[in-house]
């Protein structure tokens, strides 16, 4: 998972030059240039930007080097933006593959160079992600860009890219170091994967003219054309994918079976979704959703926000780290790499610069947090090998965790502790309730979002017939997904209807459950193998010695620093229990934890506890993964996928039949790291954009995963 980065001279001219490649990252004579000639240019970038009709530019690099060909688009795309803002294209993806990324220090060199890009390099600095394997999402919302920084190698990569039957690229910058210096990417297996990627009228522009690439290309499906090369190079090569999607091309691209994403129409900003649910699910959703120009309406079955599992006061925010690169760990790692960029571009303050467009500047929200790091105690012989064996397979960079001393430890706690152990250093606690609020305030600047509370889900059905959309927050049209709701709780019934469920119906082009344990029972998810666990957590008043704490402890439990005179300590977890009344024995359980782990010292074996606590019920799955994704009768779909249980390879299995309704539940108690990614992913795919993770975590995280796997073990229901 950690990456291996670059390493880089500077020459003569302050031109990069890679130690392993032995050449430039980017031309001696004028960089800039050179991206504007011959991948802007030869892309036709400009011209096909003012044709496009659809919402999104999805742009793919292979070789992001310094990000000069990211920066020069991105400003390209904000100056487009700025001279057409009732132009139906709003936002650019530009996705990126890099195999030895540039430390930030080498990259930041480079790009002074480019005083004309010293905004971009600024943003791009600021949000540079950490040399970890896989997909960094990073949004640069004042330039209304998305980057997807893919590290790892192009060969592994590209197989990986989630990709609707229609195509999924735009445009191909080919810009990896030239084929004599770097022969191993410029492969027929690259071709090959540039060909499923690609729409019908995709573009590609490479610097180079090598024989062997414009056959290569050639066969792969592209019309490959010379032109006057930049600068000293006498040629280059563009080109057109120009091929009919044929049915095997078709089957090629939907590998996936019912694990395949795109299978229904995009919501656009003429749909009108319905979310229900209170909390962080929710919450990061409509944010997502909002982003998109999509107008929610968000339903919730109490008086306020955040009143079942995102209600507590305080949580830590940090990811569960394993020895390996498995696919739990790398699900936690990337989430909190995400979580952390979306939670500090919310509460960074706010950009009043002229450039920046009027609709991206958003007034600093009001929320409690403290990104202060987290500390994992080495509190037992257990405890020890497992982190040992974390820290010497090496598997994830320091920047994200590394071993901390016992003096290191307690200087960054502020009280003594005789431990060492992990630190992650870019974690903390943020409170749940003010982040959920100020999610959704933070959506209001970019799309309607309408609250409606005492709304209790009920039921979902799909008429044959339009009917007519309810009032509140909706758009003039017609839907056929009916929802329906008890009401009864609302202010002006709570009285009048006291002892009968009053009902109402809302339509919807969409709807979004994302409700937590209120999960549990319905009929909605009774194809879902869910698991309630009810959590207790202590509100311990401040006092010596833990006054001082200025970090978060972790080791069978938590410890947060104070909000309000008051620490978080928890937590139990009970399975299946959905009652939330606090108990006197689940507070001495958790007090004993913190005791018996921290016995080496005194700061929790006296204090004195008040009995304030908080008990909520969580959600989770039987793989301890999120679910993500569309939500349908899977019990009454198995008998279609019969064949795997014969040993049929998936991708000869049919892709799922589409349905209107999705789900964001199952975040357990890891819902600050994983929320906003997974929400990110549904969002992703509900709008048939780039899907921000490998294909193997989104298989991980899709509600069909259960199905999948009852039917290759042959248990099909009765």
């Amino acid at each position: 998972m950690k990456s291996q980065q670059a390493s880089v001279h500077f020459n003569e001219n302050g031109t990069p030059v890679a130690d392993h490649f032995g050449d430039v990252y980017f031309s001696n004579d004028s960089g800039i240039n050179e991206t504007q000639y011959v991948f802007m240019g030869g892309n036709d970038i400009i011209e096909r930007w003012q044709a496009h009709t659809q919402a999104s530019f999805v742009i793919a690099e292979t070789g992001f080097g310094t990000g000069l060909n990211f920066l020069v688009a991105m400003q390209a795309f904000n100056a487009f933006r700025h001279a057409n803002p009732n132009h139906p294209l709003k936002q650019l993806f530009f996705l990126s593959t890099e195999k030895f990324p540039l430390p930030k220090a080498d990259m930041e060199k480079a790009l002074l160079a480019f005083p004309a890009l010293q905004q971009e390099a600024t943003a791009l600095s600021k949000h540079y992600p950490i040399a970890l394997d896989g997909c960094h999402r990073r949004h640069f919302d004042e330039f209304s860009t998305t980057l997807d920084l893919w590290i790892g190698d192009v060969h592994d990569l590209l197989p990986q890219w989630h990709c609707p039957t229609t195509g999924l690229i735009d445009a191909w910058f080919l810009d990896g170091f030239a084929p004599s210096k770097n022969p191993d990417m410029w492969a027929d297996t690259l071709f090959e994967q540039m060909a499923r990627l690609s729409k019908v009228s995709t573009t590609f522009a490479t610097f180079t003219a090598a024989g062997f690439v414009k056959r290569g290309l050639a066969s792969a499906g592209f019309t490959v054309s010379k032109r006057k090369g930049f600068g000293r190079k006498r040629d280059m090569l563009v080109g057109v994918y120009e091929t009919q999607s044929a049915p095997s091309e078709l089957e090629k691209r939907a590998f996936e079976g019912p694990y395949y994403r795109y299978n229904q129409a995009a919501i656009t900003p003429d749909s009108y979704v319905v979310v229900v649910g209170s909390g962080l699910a929710a919450a990061t959703v409509t944010l997502a959703l909002a982003k998109r120009g999509i107008n929610v309406t968000i339903c919730h079955d109490q008086d306020t926000l955040a009143t079942g599992a995102s209600g507590n006061p305080q949580g830590g925010f940090f990811p569960q780290l394993h020895s390996e690169a498995s696919i739990a760990s790398r699900i936690q790692a990337h989430s909190f790499l995400y979580a952390s960029h979306i939670y500090h571009n919310l509460l960074d303050e706010k950009d009043d610069s002229p450039e920046t467009m009027p609709e991206t500047r958003h007034p600093k929200p009001s929320v409690a947090y403290n990104f202060c790091g987290v500390a994992q105690l080495n509190f037992n012989e257990k405890v020890a090998v497992r982190q040992k064996k974390l820290i010497e397979n090496g598997v994830w960079p320091e920047a994200l965790i590394k071993p901390i001393g016992p003096e290191a430890l307690s200087k960054k706690a502020n009280i003594p502790l005789p431990y060492d152990g992990l630190l992650i250093e870019q974690g903390g606690w943020i409170s749940p309730p003010d982040l959920v609020h100020a999610l959704i305030e933070h959506a209001k600047q970019y799309a309607t979002v309408t609250l409606l509370s005492n709304h209790e889900y009920v039921s979902h059905t799909l008429e044959t017939e339009n009917s007519e959309v309810a009032t509140e927050g909706a758009l003039d049209q017609v839907n056929n997904l009916a929802i329906e709701f008890d009401i009864s709780k609302t202010a002006e019934n709570s009285t009048k209807h006291a002892d009968a469920m009053l009902k109402k119906t809302l339509h919807a082009d969409h709807l979004i459950l994302a409700t937590g344990s209120g999960a549990v029972g319905s009929k909605a998810f009774s194809a879902l193998p869910l698991r309630p666990v009810r959590g207790q957590v202590e509100a311990i008043a401040t006092q010596t010695p833990i006054d001082a704490l200025s970090t978060v402890i972790c080791h069978k439990g938590y410890m947060t620093p104070a909000l309000n005179n008051r620490h978080a300590l928890g937590s139990t977890y009970i399975k299946n229990d959905l009652t939330t009344e606090v108990r006197a024995q689940e507070s001495e359980q958790n007090l004993q934890t913190h005791q018996q782990a921290m016995a080496n010292t005194n700061v929790v074996q006296q204090l004195e506890h008040d009995g304030v606590a908080r008990a909520s019920t969580r959600l989770g799955s039987p793989d301890h993964q999120p679910v993500s994704g569309m939500l349908t009768n899977f019990s009454a779909l198995k008998s279609q996928y019969v064949g795997l249980s014969l040993g049929k390879p998936l991708y000869t299995a049919d892709t799922l039949p589409a349905t209107p309704v999705s789900t964001l539940c199952c975040l357990g108690s890891r819902g600050l790291t994983t929320a906003p990614l997974m929400a990110e992913l549904l969002v992703s795919t509900l709008t048939h954009e780039p899907l921000p993770l490998n294909n193997d975590l989104c298989q991980a995280v899709n509600p069909a995963r259960f199905m999948v796997r009852d039917c290759i073990r042959s248990i099909f229901d009765k």
